[in-house]
């Protein structure tokens, strides 16, 4: 019994030796090796960030940027440990980024595309012919004011990566007796019922424009789209170069349609944009 009591003693000083030992050589409990499910991203330009979101290897990552005046990154951790990298565009063009993890040696490599900024409209309510509910229109801030509409995929629960049409846009102001209204006027294909359709002839259509909350949703539009809406209300039908409540109501003056929906960052499917 002696004997089975000091072997066990023994046995138990070898293993606790041991565990110091590895502790003092710095050893880490093994890391799941390091890797991305998209070597491509876009960011637009603007102060809306891309996240790349780091869901294995050690989180020690460290960042290698080709051409830095395209592009800015940084490695982030929240509170909840969790840890991505932060793109902003700082120019419009391409460039990669190298991500390297610093426990487990692995590399991957991502092209990184920075587009023109943009806004999304997403429509919940509408009985307008060409703007349905579910249809989201991008602005684009770019020369030619270019505007995009994309339907609902309903069976994968995400925009169709094809735009369903594309024309361009533009604010002004419209002096209505002592009231000075906000416009959009968009420019889309429409066949003789009034719905898209990208084979007909580009029309205008004018939308005035009422908000729930006005002063938020204008400095989201001059943010986003370099709208000076300063201008355009002190020279009315001057045109510009093209938890809050971000609503915003399209009606057509003279017509009964009413279309409701909101301002959005929602990113535009890749690919569109130059």
């Amino acid at each position: 019994m002696k004997a089975r009591f000091l072997l066990g003693a023994l046995l138990l000083l070898v293993c606790s030796l041991t565990g110091c030992s590895d502790d003092e050589n710095g050893n880490t409990p093994d890391v799941t090796p390091f890797s991305l499910e998209k070597t491509y991203y876009e960011v637009r330009l603007g102060p809306l960030s891309t996240h790349i979101n780091i869901t294995n290897g050690s989180g020690d990552i460290s960042l290698a940027i080709a051409n830095e005046a395209i592009i800015e990154a940084a490695r982030v951790q929240n509170e909840g440990e969790d840890v991505f990298v932060s793109l902003y565009g700082k120019r419009k063009g391409n460039t990669t980024l190298t991500l390297t993890d610093n426990v487990t040696g692995d590399k991957e490599t991502v092209e990184v595309k920075v587009t023109d900024c943009y806004l999304a409209y997403g429509i919940a309510g509408s009985n307008h012919p060409a703007l349905a509910s579910n249809l989201m229109l991008y602005l684009v801030n770019n020369e030619a004011r270019d505007c995009y509409f994309f339907t609902m995929d309903y069976m994968e629960h995400q925009l169709n990566n094809t735009p369903l049409a594309k024309g361009t846009y533009e604010f002004f102001v419209r002096q209505e007796g002592e009231k000075k209204t906000p416009y959009l006027r968009l420019n889309y294909p429409a066949d003789e019922s009034g719905n898209l359709a990208q084979d007909a002839p580009m029309e205008a259509h004018d939308f005035a424009l009422l908000f729930n909350d006005s002063q938020r949703v204008l400095d989201i539009i001059r943010t986003y789209l370099d709208v000076d809406w300063e201008e355009l209300i002190s020279n009315p039908m001057t045109r510009d170069l093209p938890p809050v409540d971000l609503t915003m109501k399209m009606t057509v003056p003279g017509t009964d349609y009413e279309i409701t929906g909101a301002l959005a960052t929602a990113p535009i499917p890749e690919g569109i944009l130059d």
